[in-house]
């Protein structure tokens, strides 16, 4: 019998284009203090879900970087100002855009790890409507997980990201700072 024809130069290993799709589910809090001693200090923490979006290119095998689009929305039911608890729920909405390093050990497998720097924006909510924070600043973010093949250049797979970001908002002559962190499970697609 002859033997089976060589797959495509580049299939099934991760080099040229890059292309991550991304949702999953969130997990994270904030703290959004103040230099006003008028205004109470609040941390909140609840779940939600993530998205994200990266494209780019592979200099070489197993080394992919490029732009990335974060967005996540989280939701909580109770907050904490000043170190009491407040039946007042709190919504959470941190985006990123940062540019992207994503690395496969061995470029026919799976396996990766990688992060992200970027600019982050968030915008924070109380129920009652009494306080906004509406920011940006600086993020930061690192992920692990596994691909499997499903074709010669797709594959589909689990990833566990962290993200952390620091941002600022000036308010009639207040300074905000919004300290969030997130933890996320995703399901993503990777054309690679």
């Amino acid at each position: 019998m002859p033997p089976l024809p060589r797959p495509p130069l580049g299939a099934r290993l991760h080099d040229g284009f890059y292309l991550r799709m991304g949702a999953g589910f969130t997990l994270g809090g904030g703290l959004v203090s103040s230099d006003s001693k008028s205004v109470g200090d609040y941390s909140f923490a609840g779940g939600g879900i993530g998205l994200d979006l990266e494209i780019g290119g592979t200099p070489t095998p197993g080394l992919a970087m490029g732009a990335a689009l974060f967005l996540e929305g989280l939701g909580s039911h109770k907050r904490s100002v000043d170190g009491q608890r407040v039946n007042e729920g709190v919504s959470a909405s941190p985006s990123m855009l940062a540019y992207f390093v994503d690395v496969f050990p061995d470029p026919e497998r799976g396996a990766h790890f990688g992060g992200a720097l970027g600019l982050a924006t968030a915008r924070v909510e109380v129920d009652n409507g009494g306080s906004k924070f509406e920011g940006g600043g600086l993020g930061l973010q690192a992920w692990g997980g596994y691909d499997f093949w499903v074709s010669s250049q797709w594959s589909l797979g689990l990833m566990l990201r962290f993200a952390g970001s620091v941002m600022r908002q000036d308010d009639a002559g207040v300074s905000y700072q919004a300290t969030l962190g997130t933890g996320t499970l995703s399901f993503t697609a990777l054309y690679h």
